[in-house]
């Protein structure tokens, strides 16, 4: 991940900022309204982790890009938000937790290529605390034949964005990221889930969770609340 997302900091730091809007309506209505401990597992260069913030008395925001923190650091620092580097299946309840709201956005997927998916996402549901909640968007894909058209989709997400922001500008940076080495090689190397999938693999960790399928056709996400017996809704 950081050889991947490193070289592209930038770009993609503004490539988020166009599609902000597709995510913090949803974000702002899904997570709760005051919490103590936070984490924003994936947080990149913290484009999310102030809504954490703005609820949390404590937020922590791990992303495994050194430079995606170093700009994370450097733009959206607060007095209660502290930023590492790591990968997020090191952040444990044991060491860290845990924590009152899980939160992570178009992270997940980037670990299903190298590691079983119920692994990774059951551990996502550890960190949760008895009563917490956890809030996860992230990316899926229409099928398993989809990767072939990669490099289709940029070309499709810049027109789209030229028809939705009216910017020759912001579809232009769409479409330099889209096309860019770096990011086509992420696009072969992970393993979105298909929407499907995600319902189902989700379901099994996050039992009666909600989902919401409409943000975007590649995306999907749902918001859970932990029982308030147990941290693994026992």
């Amino acid at each position: 991940m950081t050889a991947l997302f490193d070289p592209i900091a930038e770009l993609y730091e503004r490539y988020a900022d166009i599609n902000d809007a597709l995510f913090r309506p949803y974000l702002e209505k899904a997570l709760p309204d005051a919490a103590t401990r936070s984490v924003d597992l994936g947080c990149g260069s913290g484009r999310f982790t102030g809504l954490l913030a703005d609820r949390s008395a404590q937020v922590l925001g791990v992303d495994i890009a050194e430079r995606e923190i170093a700009i994370a650091a450097e733009k959206r620092s607060r007095p209660n938000i502290e930023y590492r580097v790591g990968d997020l299946l090191e952040v444990t309840a044991e060491k860290d937790g845990p924590f009152d709201v899980v939160f992570s956005v178009n992270t997940m997927f980037h670990l299903f290529a190298g590691h079983d998916v119920d692994t990774v996402i059951g551990h996502v549901r550890s960190l949760v605390a008895p009563g917490g909640a956890a809030v996860i968007v992230d990316v899926v894909t229409p099928g398993p034949r989809a990767i072939l058209f990669h490099r289709w989709w940029g070309v499709t997400d810049a027109v789209r964005t030229l028809r939705r922001r009216r910017s020759v500008a912001d579809a232009w940076t769409v479409l330099r990221l889209r096309q860019h080495p770096t990011w086509m090689r992420h696009a072969r190397v992970n393993q979105p889930l298909t929407r499907p999938d995600f319902h189902r693999y989700y379901s099994a960790h996050f039992p009666g969770a909600t989902f919401v399928d409409d943000l975007d056709p590649f995306i999907c996400a749902l918001s859970w609340r932990s029982p308030a017996g147990t941290g693994d809704g026992t």
